[in-house]
């Protein structure tokens, strides 16, 4: 068993929720190990969370009578991913004793549990790193959630009762990240019916904080999902790539103003960070020679423009970067065929974002 020495500086740690049934997900076995790209759906949420580097251990908690997950995934527990058949017949009951279990390892109340589906399996670190970054100086915590985009419906003997207001709803997603000395009683004040940590924590009358997730990191739950899951996975596993290395006179500025625009951050280390929006990925480096910067151009190809300009107006991200020499050109039809846009980064650097062609209207 790992233990470590007590100290003051919190420390974070993921517990991952992994004794369900999957009886929604229509398997002959719990959907944790449906394989999925290969390999059993939880060994992806795994992979994933385990580049997490700030995460002090992984506790994945079981079932008591579990034999599958050393079955079919031998040799994965070790330093950073602990297994623990502790599960009870609740979500609720089964992070409780999680809680315990990473307690019994040298948690201490100050230190941060992030909990995470073990169906989430499209998780990215980018994304936990973004929800760490949010929340550690936050008296609460935070979980990473979406603005719903959908109408919304409520339901009566199958049809429709009311048409919901949407405005200001967001869905939740994991990782839930809150301090283990507060999630501890928030579990046993709510009780075993929350579906989440964070009602357990508004039940103290907490509010956690919402920090922006991304529309792939669903809950795999229905039949369906398994083959979205596939694809989405299949898509990922990228082969020969080209990235550009982009200048940035203000290393932490370009990243604040990247990330603004939309891209994500896969990495920062020394004076390299890297971003991507889809399949479009470019390296931003702590480098400026003006010559150059001031004849680099980029190109982005996205399915709406539209959207895009509509958000950063919408955002006011071009007003908060003004002052740094950031300006754009909305959309306009050029006489080549092509709708784009013309934007200037930080370091001068120019961007034509271009509406996909085969999807123009």
């Amino acid at each position: 068993m790992t233990t470590y020495t007590v100290g003051a500086e919190p420390r974070c740690f993921a517990i991952v929720p992994c004794a369900g049934t999957g009886s929604r997900a229509g398997s002959f076995q719990p959907k944790q190990y449906e394989p999925v790209a290969g390999q059993p759906l939880v060994a992806h949420t795994l992979a994933a969370l385990s580049r997490v580097e700030r995460l002090a251990g992984i506790l994945v908690v079981l079932a008591e009578d579990d034999t599958q997950f050393e079955e079919d995934l031998p040799g994965l527990a070790g330093e950073r991913i602990w297994l623990a058949k502790v599960g009870g017949a609740t979500r609720a009951e089964t992070v409780a004793n999680g809680l315990n279990e990473l307690r019994a390892r040298g948690a201490q109340p100050q230190d941060w549990v992030l909990v995470h589906d073990a169906a989430r399996c499209l998780l990215r670190p980018a994304w936990v790193d973004r929800l760490i970054d949010a929340c550690q100086d936050d008296e609460v915590g935070g979980l990473l959630a979406l603005p719903v985009a959908d109408t919304l419906k409520a339901e009566e003997a199958g049809r429709v009762a009311a048409t919901v207001d949407r405005n200001g709803k967001w869905a939740a997603q994991t990782p839930q990240m809150f301090r283990l000395g507060m999630l501890a009683p928030a579990l046993a004040f709510a009780g075993e019916q929350v579906t989440d940590e964070a009602s357990a924590i508004e039940a103290l009358g907490h509010s956690p904080k919402l920090v922006r997730g991304d529309y792939e990191n669903f809950k795999v739950t229905w039949p369906g999902d398994f083959a979205l899951a596939e694809r989405l996975l299949s898509t990922a596993r990228r082969g020969a790539e080209a990235r550009a290395f982009v200048p940035a006179r203000d290393f932490a500025l370009s990243q604040r103003f990247y990330e603004a625009l939309g891209f994500t951050r896969e990495f920062a280390q020394g004076n390299l960070a890297g971003y991507r929006m889809g399949q479009t990925a470019f390296l931003l480096q702590d480098f400026f020679e003006p010559a150059h910067a001031a004849n680099f151009m980029m190109h982005l190809t996205l399915d709406d423009l539209q959207t895009f300009w509509a958000r950063l107006e919408q955002e006011g991200v071009l007003g908060r970067f003004a002052e740094h020499g950031v300006r754009a050109e909305p959309p306009q039809q050029r006489p080549w065929g092509l709708v784009d846009m013309t934007l200037t980064d930080p370091s001068g650097v120019l961007w034509r974002i271009a509406q996909r062609m085969e999807v123009a209207e």
